[in-house]
Formats: structure tokens, C-alpha cells, sequence
């Protein structure tokens, strides 16, 4: 009776449709003699194991990731690096065509020496006009010199007492050039000449010494062919004695200082 009955039920299960066949062996019931069922599963609760090949093409898709990330990360690096190593060179490169630069046309200051004065004077106690003459040589040996023109560039002074500005000239120099430098120097207006200046210009007979300091300040450039490559401030401060300053005026000694700021 009992083996009716599973194989009715086994033909009632192979009724449904879309169903495999799964052969279990299951332990016979408690109480009951042991017999044989046959159990169907539908298809959509058999969960099905992937096969081993499939883990190792997983694997391998993951070892390729990982090394395009390291490869793409090593690619960065490297150019990092080699960014890096051209600057720096480049650096070097232009640091030491710099200094090679400044070394060779390192800019020497142009040396001064006074070598006339000459004083006009209208009428005594009126403002007089100076003019100084210097000699300027270019002591560059590789760079001409270009004197840039500065109004009130200059300044003569008669202990501490200004006597008057004046303007000086632009001028060109090449390597190793000297000329001469004219100063016009206008007295002040509205102020009295110091008197032993005064005395100086007016006494014709007597020849009274008298000690003058020279101001000068104007641009430079240093240049060499058509490259300018250094920018200078010049100061210049010519100290001399003159035997007189009227008709006749004789320089007795001078020393002029040059500076590049």
C-alpha cells in the first residue's frame, strides 16, 4: 500500500512542467521499513556551483587591474621624476651662463678727473654761472657706457654751502673711450654768494685759492654691441682746489670718487 502511494506521487510530480529529475537517497522514516523516493526539484531552486575554470578567469581579470593601476601609477612617477631632472638642468644651465656673465662683464665704474673750471659773472652779488669740465674714461674693458641725461644731476658745493645745480649731459662711451664731460652749473637765485667766493671771483689783482666739491649723479648703461646688460646708478664726488676763480683759473689738485649702486 505504502509503495502505491510513492509512486503515485512520483507521477504526480513528473506532471509539472520545467522540472529535473534528482535522484537523493533520503533516510527511510522513523517506524517505517526502508524503501526508495525519487524527489523533483524545479528548475529554479537548483543553485548551481560554477565551474573551477571560472575562478581562475576572475583571478586573472584581477591581477590585470591591479598591475594597470601600478603601471598607470609608475607612468606618473616617471614622468614626475624626469620633469623634475630637466628643470633642475635647465636651472643649472642658465644659473651658470649667469654667472659666467657676471663674471666676465662685471661692470667697473668710469673714472673722473677735473680738468677746467670757468666762472661768468654778470654783476657782483649776481648769481654766477659755473662750468666745470671733466674727463671721463670708460674703464670697461668688454662694455661701452651710455650716460643717461639728469636734470639737476649735478651739484657744486663750496664747504656747506650749495653754490648752485646744473644738468649733466648724456654721453656715449665705447670700451675703453675718454672724453670730456661740460658741467653747466647755475648759481642760486635769491641767495648771496659766500664772500670768500665772491672775493675769489672779484679780486682781478690778487688770486685767492678756494676748495670746490663736485656732485654728480646719473643712470649708466653697460652694454656690449647692441645688448644692454647692466643698469647703474653713478655717483661721483670730485674734491679741488683752484688758484683762483677769476680770469686765469688754474686747478691745483683734485680727486674725484666713482660709485656704482
Amino acid at each position: 500500500m505504502e509503495d502505491e502511494r510513492v509512486v503515485a506521487g512520483t507521477r504526480l510530480l513528473s506532471s509539472t512542467p520545467h522540472t529535473t529529475t534528482n535522484l537523493m537517497n533520503l533516510p527511510p522514516p522513523p517506524g517505517h521499513p526502508l524503501a526508495t523516493y525519487v524527489v523533483q526539484v524545479p528548475k529554479d531552486q537548483i543553485y548551481r556551483v560554477p565551474p573551477p575554470e571560472n575562478a581562475g578567469i576572475v583571478e586573472r581579470h584581477r591581477k590585470a587591474a591591479k598591475a594597470g593601476g601600478k603601471k598607470s601609477k609608475w607612468n606618473c612617477s616617471t614622468f614626475l621624476i624626469w620633469f623634475l631632472i630637466v628643470f633642475l638642468l635647465l636651472c643649472v644651465i642658465v644659473g651658470g651662463t649667469l654667472t659666467v656673465i657676471h663674471f666676465i662683464f662685471t661692470p667697473v665704474a668710469p673714472s673722473f678727473s677735473v680738468t677746467k673750471l670757468h666762472v661768468k659773472q654778470r654783476k657782483q652779488g649776481s648769481p654766477p654761472t659755473y662750468h666745470v669740465t671733466l674727463k671721463a674714461k670708460n674703464m670697461n674693458e668688454k662694455m661701452g657706457i651710455e650716460y643717461k641725461s639728469d636734470e639737476d644731476g649735478g651739484s657744486l658745493i663750496f664747504w656747506t654751502k650749495t653754490l648752485g645745480f646744473g644738468n649733466f649731459p648724456g654721453l656715449k662711451q665705447n670700451v675703453g673711450d675718454s672724453g670730456n664731460v661740460n658741467i653747466k652749473i647755475q648759481g642760486l637765485k635769491g641767495k648771496q654768494v659766500p664772500t670768500m667766493v665772491q672775493k675769489s671771483i672779484s679780486d682781478k689783482k690778487t688770486k685767492r685759492q678756494i676748495s670746490l666739491k663736485l656732485k654728480l649723479e646719473c643712470p649708466l648703461e653697460f652694454n656690449v654691441w647692441i645688448l644692454k646688460l647692466w643698469k647703474k646708478d653713478l655717483d661721483v664726488n670730485c674734491d679741488f682746489r683752484v688758484s683762483t676763480m677769476a680770469q686765469g683759473t688754474k686747478i691745483l689738485s683734485q680727486k674725484c670718487k666713482t660709485k656704482l649702486s
